[in-house]
């Protein structure tokens, strides 16, 4: 017990920041590629909620379509599928894991954060659309100004909800080799069997670093939304 323990303890720092030769890697790469996922997917996220509350059906069934297709297939599945392409060149984002892997988490942070910007959106009073409308504003001056940061406080508590949920699943990534948490300790462990001993421990730590990290991020999410609940309740 006391020798697993100073195994992790060792290689600690491997698994926060990642072995020498590949960092960032380990922890802090995961929490950099589900932030970095997160906010591109936001961006496509806003512009595909824009769509499906489109006034044009072809341009709804479009944004409908994405988010169902891509919501529908498991992450894995979608991770191995776009790396292939990507491989291909057919992305035009070259064969890079890393790239492959971060516009999986991308793509699957999108569609979930669509439903969540859709659900923004119309809680939005109709009243200040129109009195928009009314001042002259066009219709993407009125999305952009009044929509979409009004239903942003909507939005908060759930998009910061599924960063946490995509920190998590960004796990999957070990399947391409991708340094990060889960990957840096299959590195630390490597294929030396005298490591056999330490692998549960090993993969304990990692287990405890993923929760560490998600419960400290529910935490502040939890006490954001509160303060921001007693703000508007002042």
């Amino acid at each position: 017990m006391a020798d697993s323990l100073d195994f992790v303890l060792d290689n600690l720092v491997n698994l926060l920041i990642g072995v020498p030769a590949q960092r960032p890697g380990g922890l802090l790469l995961s929490i950099l590629l589900s932030a970095g996922a997160l906010a591109v997917g936001f961006v496509v996220a806003v512009a595909m909620g824009a769509a499906a509350a489109s006034p044009w059906a072809a341009v709804r069934w479009t944004a409908r379509a994405y988010v169902i297709v891509i919501r529908g297939v498991p992450l894995l599945l979608l991770l191995l599928i776009v790396h292939q392409f990507a491989a291909g060149g057919l992305l035009g984002v070259g064969g890079s894991t890393f790239r492959s892997a971060f516009l999986t988490l991308v793509l699957y942070a999108s569609a979930y954060q669509t439903d969540i910007v859709l659900s923004g959106l119309r809680a939005v009073p109709r009243t200040l659309v129109e009195d928009a409308r009314l001042l002259g504003a066009s219709p993407a001056r009125a999305y952009l100004l009044i929509r979409l940061p009004y239903g942003l406080r909507v939005m908060r508590p759930a998009l910061l909800g599924q960063g946490v949920t995509l920190f998590k699943d960004s796990s999957v990534v070990v399947i391409l080799g991708v340094a990060e948490l889960t990957t840096t300790a299959r590195i630390v462990l490597g294929s030396d069997v005298a490591n056999t001993p330490f692998w549960v421990a090993t993969y304990l730590a990692v287990g405890a670093l993923y929760f560490l990290t998600a419960v400290t991020l529910s935490w502040l999410i939890e006490r954001r939304t509160t303060s921001a609940t007693g703000l508007v309740a002042g």
